[in-house]
């Protein structure tokens, strides 16, 4: 028979913010407070359930698959703490410990702590660095942008690039793009050379040449050895890319 908790204990647990869930010793929800019940208002059209209150009697892994059940089942050591990811969408830290009456073991409480919020706010701030780490210019030479780019060059900042230099070539009409390494410190990733190609590539079917410039001798090597093999334009630095631009428009 599984153990009930006190209404004393219902009531406390009632006053916290936190989220707790307790899970009985066949690993069902037997009980969850007022914070919980909120908490899966939010949640109830992923768990296909009419209210919170559906949950109570439903096996744990009805959370997340087999995870909760399968840690429970095998962990001997409590408390279980662990970062999880629900319905591709919920982030939350799940905090797992045994209840103890008596020295005798009647089940668990579950603490989940919703980072969601957290997390998204996390990644708009991750967006917003990689979108001022990817600046695109204007420059003095007429339908030419240029492109600086800056310290760590990894695949997700040229996705992004990519994404916002392919509208501002539409947008601005551009004939030229210069990509400016100058300021790259890293470049480590082995699918990076075939990005930037493919990058240049994607800009010339916009209709606009790529020229790079600022190489570093360390990153030409990096480059070569990453399998960066073109035959764009290349310059030393801006001020040569540009007044080669600037000769080709006066033209």
């Amino acid at each position: 028979m599984n153990y009930v908790l006190e209404g004393t204990i219902k009531d406390t647990l009632n006053c916290l913010e936190e989220n707790i869930f307790f899970i009985d010793q066949d690993l069902h929800i037997s009980w969850m407070n007022n914070s919980s019940k909120n908490l899966l208002q939010v949640m109830k059209k992923y768990l296909n359930i009419g209210t919170p209150e559906d949950m109570i009697g439903q096996p744990i892994k009805s959370l997340h698959k087999n995870f909760l059940q399968e840690e429970l089942m095998n962990y001997n050591e409590f408390p279980i703490d662990a970062q999880i990811v629900l319905f591709d969408r919920f982030v939350a830290r799940l905090i797992v410990t045994e209840l103890l009456v008596e020295n005798q073991k009647r089940g668990y409480l579950l603490t989940w702590k919703d980072l969601t919020e957290r997390e998204q706010e996390r990644e708009r701030t991750k967006e917003i660095l990689n979108e001022l780490a990817t600046p695109i210019l204007q420059t003095v030479a007429e339908h030419t942008l240029l492109v600086p780019l800056i310290g760590e060059l990894t695949l997700e900042r040229l996705e992004t690039l990519t994404t916002k230099l392919l509208k501002e070539c539409l947008n601005n009409g551009a004939d030229y793009v210069i990509l400016d390494f100058s300021g790259v410190t890293t470049i480590t990733d082995s699918e990076l050379g075939i990005e930037i190609q493919n990058l240049t590539d994607a800009i010339k079917l916009m209709g606009a040449d790529v020229l790079y410039c600022g190489f570093p001798k360390e990153m030409v090597k990096d480059m070569v050895s990453l399998g960066v093999h073109t035959n764009q334009l290349s310059f030393v630095s801006f001020r040569n890319a540009i007044r080669y631009v600037v000769k080709e428009q006066e033209k």
